[in-house]
């Protein structure tokens, strides 16, 4: 069984001088590939120089976190792929190891993360994937040691078990798998394309594991590509979920769901309007409009699988939260 390591890169010069000596240090016996989303810095010349061992897939444009992948993977090989963030590392050789063991061991295993720790402060989880993630009955995503804002120790939840979806930070799939499922949806661009294709995994074989490996931990900064308070990044984080909904939902499930959804969102806007947070007002209204004029669009991709129907891990994340005062994975079963 081979394995790759391969990161995605655009403009990430600064972080990639940071960040891939480790790699290639504690990622022993897996092929890494720089897949270079036409970045305009020196990146790719950094790594010609310095690492000629890496792999450079020169792409003609930026496509983003989605259709990025999708092309790099093309031109990738080996059986196991490691989607490794830019702005993450691993600090220790254990780590790959363990990724190592846990695919070689069980083939039912498909996808799967190590625990994701802020790299700029060990005891905390990182929040765009801590332990593993997990969705609501409305679609609204959080972690096994991230509720909402509230990010755990980096202490709690080390065993490994199984998740809904796994954090693009480092993202471990069997690349069968994702040819199976012929990759990210790309019009995604990014955020969420990762929950939506765990989910179509579960929809297409529920018997299929997807895992967090607690013995395995990498250091992301988190925003080191886009920061988390980005206008954009909010606009995308509502108009992937709800494309993501209206993708993999149960057909019976679908329209009630997704009026629930709106007055959700809806609260949001409001209580977003009253803050004055016009940005995050405004990426919602945008969200909507998109999804409202490419709903057959997505509709349409709706795979003939069957939908399975327990794909939640509780009702809503926001009473358990804000009404129950749920502030950690371990309060809410």
């Amino acid at each position: 069984m081979t394995f790759a390591v391969a990161i995605l890169n655009h403009n990430g010069s600064i972080l990639l001088k940071r960040f891939i000596p480790k790699v290639i240090e504690n990622c022993q016996g897996a092929l890494i590939y720089l897949i270079d989303n036409k970045s305009s810095d020196n990146s790719i010349d950094f790594i010609s120089k310095n690492y000629p061992e890496i792999n450079i897939i020169r792409l003609n444009a930026n496509y983003g976190y989605a259709r990025g992948y999708n092309e790099g993977v093309k031109l990738i090989n080996e059986d196991v792929i490691i989607f490794l963030n830019n702005d993450a590392v691993f600090l220790d050789n254990q780590s790959y190891n363990e990724i190592y063991k846990t695919f070689k061991s069980n083939d039912e295993i498909s996808i799967a993360q190590p625990r994701i720790i802020d790299y700029n402060d060990h005891n905390k989880y990182e929040y765009a994937g801590a332990s593993g993630g997990y969705i609501d009955l409305l679609g609204y995503p959080f972690c096994r040691g991230r509720i909402i804002n509230n990010v755990e120790s980096s202490e709690k939840y080390k065993t490994t078990r199984e998740i809904f979806w796994a954090s693009g930070a480092c993202f471990v799939i069997r690349r069968k798998i994702f040819n199976k499922l012929n990759g990210f949806d790309t019009d995604f661009f990014c955020h969420m394309e990762e929950i939506d294709l765990c989910w179509r995994l579960k929809n297409l074989d529920s018997e299929k594991k997807i895992v967090t490996i607690g013995k395995s931990k990498v250091f992301h900064i988190g925003g080191g590509t886009m920061q988390y308070d980005n206008p954009n990044k909010n606009y995308l984080n509502f108009r992937n979920s709800i494309m993501m909904l209206i993708k993999n939902l149960p057909l019976s499930y679908l329209f009630p769901i997704m009026f629930f959804r709106y007055l959700s969102d809806l609260i949001i806007l409001i209580f977003s309007i009253l803050t004055l947070n016009f940005n995050l007002s405004f990426s919602i209204l945008k969200a909507y409009y998109f999804n409202l004029i490419n709903f057959r669009i997505n509709f349409v991709k709706r795979i003939k699988s069957k939908k399975i129907k327990k794909y939640y891990y509780c009702k809503s994340i926001f009473i358990s939260y804000y009404l129950l005062f749920k502030k950690t994975f371990s309060s809410l079963k």
